[in-house]
């Protein structure tokens, strides 16, 4: 939720020697990032159960992202489920989070605005809010026997409807 127009950062000193000693492991951090992400979605879709009940971003080759999570977009039959499921995933242990603000006319801070656009016509934004969330990718391997967990519970989604 954003209440007021704009955040409030203050990076501090530590802060930032953090992040210079960060920096030093940044292409370990991607790289493994990015095969934890690309072992959750193959043994995904490769499940058995796997009926196209998320959609992922593709990314274009040209372009390297570093991956801090991995974003979804629950299938449409599961929009109004979506929150409940997540509850679910919470529930079990597996962390998540909205992506982004989605529609940012939906948030309070818009009013402060006064935009005159109309929420209707911002159909795709609406629909990150409504389908989307991202589970969080760690800079460790991740093991076979967590990645069988996650993908039992994210396929939990059909028991849902």
């Amino acid at each position: 939720m954003f209440l007021g127009p704009g955040f409030n950062l203050r990076p501090t000193d530590i802060q930032a020697a953090i992040a210079n000693n960060q920096f030093k492991r940044l292409k370990k951090f991607m790289k493994i990032r990015d095969s934890n992400r690309s072992k959750i979605i193959s043994n995904l879709i490769n499940n058995q159960k796997w009926s196209n009940q998320y959609k992922f971003i593709k990314i274009s080759k040209q372009i390297k992202p570093s991956w801090f999570g991995l974003p979804m977009l629950v299938d449409e039959k599961f929009s109004k489920i979506k929150n409940n499921f997540l509850n679910y995933l919470s529930s079990c242990g597996i962390e998540n989070r909205p992506i982004i603000s989605g529609n940012f006319l939906n948030q309070p801070a818009s009013k402060l605005y006064k935009f005159k656009f109309e929420k209707k016509n911002f159909k795709n934004s609406q629909s990150i809010e409504n389908r989307g969330f991202f589970i969080g990718l760690h800079t460790q391997k991740i093991s076979s026997k967590h990645i069988n967990f996650l993908i039992k519970k994210l396929l939990k989604i059909d028991d849902f409807i």
